[in-house]
């Protein structure tokens, strides 16, 4: 069980799972004092979440935990619907999931709409299907969907091979490496961190 700290600390490393921290860094950017920050992440070092590099920075151990580090995930999906300005996002994940008649599937935001203050102006979906065939039928669905909305919603479907092939190329700029740094998993998070554990 986390800690309101350690929680916190774990939300940051899970919004960010390309980047690096000092304990320092980290302090900083929760405003807590450096030695409870370190307190608080010496057992997430033991525990496996978090991995320590020989320069003494830490990154998300995505690897291992991966249950818990989808239970982090659906914290910050929750906090983040508790916004009012995120509601017709919500409105329209609860459709999605609604008419989405799938066993497998991976469903997240990312870009701009997951950190902005206010109502955001364009709301990115990923969609991650488990066959090139389900692509149309899964993108016509969600862009209907959409059109209830006086949000623009942005749909992106792909598929887990499309996922492989872009997590490869980690200079180049596509929907997935944008992903790692700005994204909330609302659907599939163990799914997600299992298909970044076999890509990279």
């Amino acid at each position: 069980m986390l800690t309101k700290t350690q929680a916190r600390i774990m939300e940051i490393f899970a919004a960010n799972i390309a980047e690096r921290y000092s304990i320092k860094g980290i302090s900083r950017i929760i405003g807590k004092d450096y030695s409870l920050v370190h307190r608080s992440i010496k057992p997430l070092i033991a525990e496996s979440l978090l991995a320590k590099d020989k320069q003494g920075y830490l990154s998300l151990n995505y690897k291992e935990n991966m249950a818990q580090i989808a239970c982090v995930e659906a914290l910050r999906t929750q906090k983040f619907f508790q916004k009012k300005q995120n509601r017709v996002i919500e409105l329209f994940i609860e459709d999605a999931v609604k008419a989405i008649k799938e066993d497998f599937f991976v469903m997240l935001i990312f870009g701009s709409a997951v950190e902005q203050k206010k109502s955001p102006g364009d709301i990115d979906i990923l969609f991650i299907a488990d066959a090139d065939a389900k692509i149309n039928k899964t993108e016509k669905l969600l862009q209907n969907i959409a059109l209830n909305f006086s949000a623009k919603f942005d749909i992106n479907v792909i598929s887990t091979e499309s996922v492989y092939e872009m997590l490869s190329k980690r200079d180049q700029t596509n929907v997935m490496n944008e992903t790692l740094n700005k994204h909330l998993i609302i659907f599939g998070a163990e799914n997600y961190y299992r298909m970044l554990k076999n890509a990279r």
